[in-house]
C-alpha cells in the first residue's frame, strides 16, 4: 500500500471545501486531459488497487479514500450536470470525510505539509513529513471506523 495525496478541481480553479466533498461523494477521483506525463502516469500505471489517498482542497484535507479500481476512461463529453469532471477516474472507499458526524479526524488538522508535486503526489519517503501526515491521518480514520461499527479502541 503507498500513500497519495491529490487535488480534485480544474487547474487554476479554486473550489470549496463542499464542492471537493461532493466529488468525494461520487465515490472516484480522478485527473482531466491537461496532466503531465509523469502525473498521468502516476495516476495510470502507478497508483494501485489499496493504495490510500488523501484528497485536499489545496492544502486542506477533505477526505481520505482507498482506491478500489483499476483507471477508466470516461466520456465527459455527455452532457450531465455532475460535479464530476474529470475523464480519467478510479473507484474509491471513502474511509474519513470532514465534516462527517462520529468523525473527529480532521477537527483542528493543520493543512497537509506544502509539497511541490502538483495535482497528484506520491508520498513514499517514511522520513518525510507529508507521509507522516499521510500515516497519522490514517491512523486516526482507522480509530473512528471502529468507534462507527462499536468495536473498541484498543483494538488496532
Amino acid at each position: 500500500m503507498n500513500y497519495w495525496h491529490m487535488n480534485l478541481y480544474p487547474t487554476g480553479e479554486q473550489w470549496t471545501n463542499d464542492d471537493i466533498k461532493n466529488i468525494v461523494l461520487s465515490r472516484t477521483i480522478g485527473m482531466g486531459c491537461d496532466f503531465s506525463d509523469r502525473q498521468e502516469g502516476y495516476f495510470r500505471n502507478t497508483m494501485k488497487i489499496g493504495d490510500l489517498v488523501v484528497v485536499l482542497n489545496g492544502r486542506t484535507p477533505i477526505a481520505v479514500v482507498e482506491v478500489i479500481g483499476d483507471w477508466y476512461k470516461f466520456d465527459c463529453d455527455q452532457k450531465s450536470n455532475s460535479i464530476v469532471w474529470y475523464p480519467s477516474r478510479r473507484a474509491v472507499k471513502i474511509l474519513c470525510l470532514k465534516g462527517e458526524k462520529d468523525d473527529d479526524c480532521f477537527t483542528d488538522l493543520p493543512m497537509i505539509p506544502k509539497t511541490n508535486t502538483g495535482t497528484l503526489g506520491p508520498s513514499i519517503d517514511q522520513n518525510s513529513d507529508t507521509y507522516r501526515y499521510i500515516h497519522s491521518l490514517h491512523e486516526c480514520c482507522k480509530i473512528c471506523e471502529k468507534k462507527r461499527r462499536g468495536g473498541a479502541i484498543n483494538e488496532a
